[in-house]
């Protein structure tokens, strides 16, 4: 509880407790302990664990000039920072924007070289809006297929044409690859009898790579390690071994 320290003297000299110096001074226990260890203020060492702090001492403090320099620890409070607010000065750039994939959804201009019209030209946004596809993936095909390009309304813009069968030709491409290096589930079901939890089970404890189909929505499983997990497991099986014997 507080004491009233105005009722002592000028020449009291009584010793005060951590508690108590800290709330004669109106501060806080650590920012006593700042002035402490930074030698502003004394203290009475009466044994290992009792420190006491002279009133003489504290009142020395406070009649001197000093001002107690701000807590080294931060303040931890509810208060909100604000936050930034726009510059609303700075011209605003023509066109909408796509912020992820950073790039034109509408041109910025009218600007375009002879012959380039929007019935016979993608932007890049606008490949990428259409087919679905990623930046970092048109990039591979753009660069497969040596797709000619064309600045045009502020952005690089692609023959509707050539975009079109590009990505077609990269679709069946793909569409090969996984046929002849994985298996779907279904296949394994069918090929092998098993069951869909099955599939996933034994993929899973074997460590079966596996990649997602187009869209997302199915499992492709390595056919290599798939193989090789069977074979591996048939040497181990109960069944397996019963048959042989």
């Amino acid at each position: 509880m507080a004491q009233n320290f105005e009722q002592f003297s000028q020449s009291d000299s009584r010793l005060l407790t951590i508690m108590e110096a800290a709330d004669f001074l109106r501060i806080s226990r650590r920012s006593l302990f700042y002035l402490i260890s930074n030698g502003r203020i004394q203290t009475v060492k009466l044994s290992p664990r009792t420190t006491r702090i002279s009133l003489k001492e504290l009142q020395r403090l406070t009649e001197s000039t000093f001002v107690a320099p701000a807590s080294p620890f931060p303040s931890f409070n509810n208060e909100k920072r604000e936050k930034k607010k726009p510059d609303v000065s700075a011209k605003p750039e023509t066109g909408n924007m796509n912020m992820r994939a950073k790039c034109r959804m509408t041109p910025a201009s009218d600007i375009a070289p002879k012959g380039v019209t929007h019935d016979s030209y993608y932007t890049l946004a606008e490949v990428m809006k259409k087919f679905g596809i990623k930046y970092g993936r048109f990039y591979e095909v753009r660069n497969r297929f040596q797709l000619p390009s064309v600045h045009a309304w502020g952005t690089t813009a692609f023959r509707k044409e050539d975009v079109e069968e590009a990505i077609a030709k990269y679709n069946e491409e793909q569409g090969k690859a996984q046929t002849e290096a994985y298996y779907t589930c279904f296949d394994i079901m069918q090929k092998f009898g098993l069951g869909k939890t099955q599939v996933r089970r034994f993929a899973e404890t074997h460590g079966v790579r596996i990649k997602k189909a187009k869209g997302g929505r199915a499992n492709l499983y390595l056919k290599a390690d798939w193989e090789a997990a069977r074979k591996k497991a048939e040497k181990t099986s109960r069944s397996t071994k019963a048959k042989r014997t």
